[in-house]
């Protein structure tokens, strides 16, 4: 396989940008070691796209259900990245462990992806654990943030071929 943009050969294996922090992460214990599995990837992937399917109706009858539905769609995907690698967030790393690792292998390749992700984990934060100041999620926000969950599940399931076990 060959990247699009630089015409180099790519195959399948352990991404050496972001090995030191992922090593680290493994240390820390906010990532485990597991078997890698195509399979399981191929799951959590297809869960996403459930959770789409599932949210794209419910932006306007109840925004904030729909926005947790978009978020657990956008980490089940990148959760399926790991999981191709033979990665998993463990409880002590969870939610951001996934972000972070992420972030650290594909770097500015996809900081888009990763700076929607952000929004979307910060939000749902808000959403789920809501002060009495938290602004209510909106059927506007919910709309935008389902083309910001599609295009992280999309991102995700293209990349998944080019990745191999850690």
């Amino acid at each position: 396989m060959s990247d699009p943009k630089s015409g180099v050969s790519i195959e399948p294996g352990r991404w050496p940008l972001g090995a030191d922090d992922v090593s680290g992460m493994i240390e820390r214990g906010e990532l485990e070691l597991v078997q890698a599995s195509p399979d399981h990837a191929g799951l959590l992937i297809s869960q996403a796209e459930g959770h789409l399917q599932a949210a794209a109706p419910l932006t306007e009858v109840h925004p904030s259900s729909a926005y947790n539905l978009l978020y657990d769609a956008a980490r089940l995907a990148l959760t399926a990245a790991l999981a191709k690698q033979g990665l998993r967030p463990t409880r002590a790393g969870g939610h951001l462990a996934v972000q972070e690792a992420v972030e650290a292998q594909l770097g500015p390749n996809v900081r888009h992806v990763i700076r929607a992700f952000r929004m979307l984990r910060r939000r749902r934060n808000d959403n789920e654990y809501p002060s009495l100041d938290t602004l209510p999620i909106t059927a506007e926000e919910a709309e935008d943030s389902l083309q910001d969950a599609r295009d992280i599940v999309d991102i995700m399931r293209k990349l998944l071929p080019r990745l191999g076990p850690w």
